[in-house]
């Protein structure tokens, strides 16, 4: 029984811990649910399967074809504003701000939407798909509302 309230313990500081440094790992919303196949559909006009959810490091990463052959990829993590803000601008050159999305956002290398919104970052990337950045923006405010 002591053993059990240690790692209650150790494990409540840890989510404490984890927290304080840029959120924890538990609230990051799953980008499949953030982004759905019928959101593929009505920003590319073009029908995808079922998003293929995967854990890559950081990150949860959905990952979307379309009939078209557009492949679409939607990734997040727990991150702190001020975090997300030096991360984006450290990416690879041209790092742009972008605004109308009521959201701190960048497009980075003229290939990724970078949106922070309650503690979480949220990439959207768009390939095959012609000048993405318009598109991205289009999934990214379906998107906010869920983040």
């Amino acid at each position: 029984m002591r053993s059990v309230l240690v790692a209650l313990v150790v494990a409540s500081v840890a989510q404490l811990l984890s927290a304080a440094a840029g959120g924890s790992t538990l609230a990051v919303p799953n980008p499949c649910r953030l982004v759905t196949a019928a959101d593929v559909r009505a920003v590319l006009g073009s029908t995808s399967g079922r998003g293929k959810l995967q854990s890559l490091g950081l990150y949860k990463s959905c990952a979307y074809t379309t009939t078209s052959q557009v492949f679409v990829t939607v990734q997040t993590r727990s991150l702190s504003r001020a975090d997300f803000v030096k991360s984006a601008k450290m990416n690879p050159g041209p790092v742009k701000a972008i605004g109308g999305l009521g959201a701190p956002a960048y497009y980075v290398g003229r290939a990724t939407l970078l949106v922070w919104r309650h503690g979480n970052e949220a990439t959207f990337s768009f390939f095959g798909a012609g000048p993405a950045l318009p598109t991205e923006v289009k999934l990214a405010k379906r998107a906010l509302a869920r983040m």
